[in-house]
């Protein structure tokens, strides 16, 4: 339009309010405009039409980016409250926030030229680029509030994992647990070395209290005259999620690969083991708090299972249950 405008003698000026372009003459007589009502209205519905398949098509993609987003968020919804891994989605998210624009621009131009059109068939000149509206709340402003939600959430998780795992001490840990050497070693006739022993902390947004204990072994075996050599492992998780609600989905995500029965546990909401040869998972569940426990080794770990219970009570509960005892001497 502005070449078209400048090749007749006018000048371009100014653009107002990004809409309006103003050109000037300093003919004394000028050329008048350089198209007519008709040929200026094929342009403006040859563009309308332009912009409501530009509409469209945002829409649809929209549409299927938000589908792509919450499949994800599906699959990878337990690893995403542990913060075990980051949130693969961001294209997506990316991706849709620039169709959004995309589609919201494109609506405005839509209306602005629809405007423009019922103007020229009215005779009448558009004198405001706004569109007049007494709602408060269009279906625009609710899909993209919803979307910003959607956006914003995974990526608050991302940011407040924090934090990568830090290595600590035994001493930070705050809770008592027992340990490889421990369950390897009730029989006299066995050797134990600990080989390893690596704990570490971490948080998430939905899971802000996390551990994690793995220690490796191994044990020599001298009964029956003869010396065997077993390589063992254990691996302790402890989670506090954030909502009491996300322990039962978050619990049935981490079993999803084993295949695990349920058993009666006291102090706990659920608990679940699966066993194998010379593999043992353990998973307990009570109220926000989580337990996973993993061993590889031949010897059992049901008895430990009331030790393991007392690491997700209260702290306060499990002193009253293990007091200690003072003596008293009489003078």
């Amino acid at each position: 339009m502005r070449e078209t405008f400048e090749e007749e003698g006018w000048n371009f000026a100014a653009t107002l309010q990004d809409t309006f372009y103003v050109f000037y003459n300093d003919a004394e007589y000028p050329k008048p405009v350089p198209f007519s009502k008709e040929e200026e209205r094929d342009i403006y519905e040859k563009l309308f039409k332009k912009k409501r398949n530009s509409i469209i098509f945002s829409a649809v993609s929209a549409i299927i980016l938000l589908g792509m987003q919450l499949w994800l968020l599906y699959l990878k919804f337990n690893d995403y409250i542990l913060g075990k891994d980051h949130y693969t989605g961001y294209a997506y998210i990316l991706a849709l926030m620039i169709n959004m624009i995309g589609a919201n621009r494109e609506y405005r131009s839509y209306s602005l030229l629809k405007r423009k059109l019922e103007g020229i068939d009215a005779e009448e000149e558009v004198d405001s680029p706004y569109i007049p509206t007494t709602k408060w709340i269009r279906v625009e402003t609710l899909i993209n509030v919803f979307i910003g939600i959607l956006m914003i959430f995974p990526l608050i998780s991302m940011m407040t994992e924090g934090n990568v795992a830090a290595v600590i001490s035994e001493d930070e840990i705050p809770f008592s647990y027992v340990s490889l050497e421990e369950i390897e070693m009730p029989e006299t006739d066995r050797d134990y070395y600990n080989d390893l022993t690596h704990m570490e902390s971490s948080s998430s947004f939905l899971a802000p209290v996390q551990y994690k204990i793995e220690q490796d072994g191994k044990t020599i075996d001298h009964s029956n005259g003869r010396q065997e050599t077993d390589d063992d492992h254990l691996s302790l998780s402890y989670y506090e999620l954030r909502f009491k609600a996300l322990g039962n989905q978050t619990l049935q995500g981490m079993m999803e690969y084993s295949d695990t029965t349920e058993v009666a546990q006291e102090g706990t909401d659920q608990a679940w083991i699966a066993e194998d040869i010379g593999e043992t998972e353990i998973f307990l569940l009570k109220e926000n708090k989580i337990l996973a426990i993993t061993y590889y080794g031949e010897a059992n770990l049901l008895p430990y299972l009331d030790e393991y219970a007392e690491i997700l009570q209260p702290q306060d509960a499990v002193k009253s249950q293990n007091p200690t005892w003072v003596s008293i001497t009489e003078k």
